[in-house]
């Protein structure tokens, strides 16, 4: 996977389960800026601040949970401009793939994942990202 021509920016929003430290290190090798972020309460407060390229948040986050999480980002900015991916370890029924979409996430994401899975995975929300309302729109680069 080549890095994106501009560094765009992941706010990773991790829990304590398990180490964050391979898949913030993936995404730096893959040419993101990262910024790791240990609740919803300090992920809300970071898009408050910054708009990010991208949001990725463990199920198991401090606080709310990932899909609470989801749910409020999606809530609070409904015409944002980022996608939000979901990931979990534990949480690997198809049921939580749904609920991860219906709490306004593009994918779900299942874990451990290889890093160029990861880093696939993160290339494929950028692209096919469509900001509300803007969903069918083609725009020549």
């Amino acid at each position: 996977m080549t890095a994106p021509t501009t560094m765009k920016t992941v706010f990773f929003a991790h829990d304590q389960q398990q180490s964050p430290v391979p898949r913030q290190q993936a995404l730096e090798m893959g040419g993101f800026r990262v910024r790791p972020l240990e609740s919803s309460q300090e992920l809300m407060a970071a898009l408050r601040e910054e708009k990010p390229d991208l949001v990725l948040i463990d199920a198991l986050l401090e606080g709310k949970n990932g899909f609470e999480t989801a749910l409020e980002i999606h809530q609070t900015y409904p015409e944002r401009t980022f996608p939000t991916l979901l990931c979990s370890a534990i949480y690997r029924m198809r049921q939580y793939r749904e609920e991860a979409r219906r709490c306004g996430a593009e994918d779900y994401i299942l874990l451990p994942i290889e890093r160029d899975e990861l880093l696939e995975k993160v290339a494929q929300a950028l692209a096919g990202f469509a900001p509300p309302g803007r969903q069918g729109t083609f725009h020549a680069a």
